[in-house]
């Protein structure tokens, strides 16, 4: 394991170990604070060349290098740590944990699972179901909901009047047409009743 002391920001490797490419889930790091970080939340960062990632630290400060900073062989890998508390920021100097070294590869190995950012370990902390009571629907974690929208058309929302030239029909809505001239006028006539009402009409004036 990887050992290292945040003095304010000033970081130091007190502790360190061979790196081989190719390691997952094996290179482990402990990062170590001065009175500097009380309060802060704190978060490591790993590079290697142009690859870089940021993992969230355990209550014990512990975390585990990420994969991805372990591809590729013959560079350093640099770590790095910040902390953040409201306005408060203190990001630390970069330490170098050594250098990458050719590790053997093994043939058909398969594809890794990428490293979960920072602000995804976050949100999967937090977003555990959701939650819809008939209005509003909420992102709940626990029991508690952390944000809540409210669903146009719920169970509390408004209650729609239709016009008279309107009709409901489950959640369809609809022109209240009618098929003859007979009874209420002031509704619109279907297609069939206008051709029907049109050739009757035909009919009286061959008559004439």
């Amino acid at each position: 394991m990887f050992i290292l002391f945040a003095d304010k920001n000033r970081l130091r490797v007190r502790r360190r170990e061979p790196l081989t490419s190719g390691s997952a889930n094996v290179c482990a790091a402990r990062f170590e604070f001065s009175p500097d970080w009380q309060g802060l939340t704190r978060k490591a960062v790993f590079k290697a060349g142009k690859e870089s990632r940021t993992v969230s630290l355990d209550e014990a400060g512990e975390c585990v290098v990420p994969w991805e900073v372990l591809v590729t062989h013959g560079q350093p890998l640099m770590a790095g740590v910040f902390g953040k508390q409201g306005g408060t920021a203190l990001p630390t100097i970069w330490a170098s944990l050594g250098t990458i070294l050719e590790g053997v590869t093994m043939d058909g190995e398969g594809a890794r699972p990428p490293t979960p950012d920072a602000w995804e370990e976050e949100l999967a902390k937090k977003g555990g179901a959701l939650a819809y009571d008939g209005l509003n629907l909420s992102l709940m974690s626990g029991d508690s909901p952390l944000s809540t929208v409210e669903i146009a058309g719920g169970g509390g929302g408004p209650a729609y009047k239709f016009g008279h030239g309107l009709k409901q029909d489950g959640l369809n809505v609809a022109v209240n047409a009618v098929s003859d001239f007979s009874g209420d006028n002031t509704l619109p006539m279907t297609a069939a009743g206008v051709q029907a009402a049109v050739g009757n009409i035909e009919i009286l004036l061959e008559t004439i």
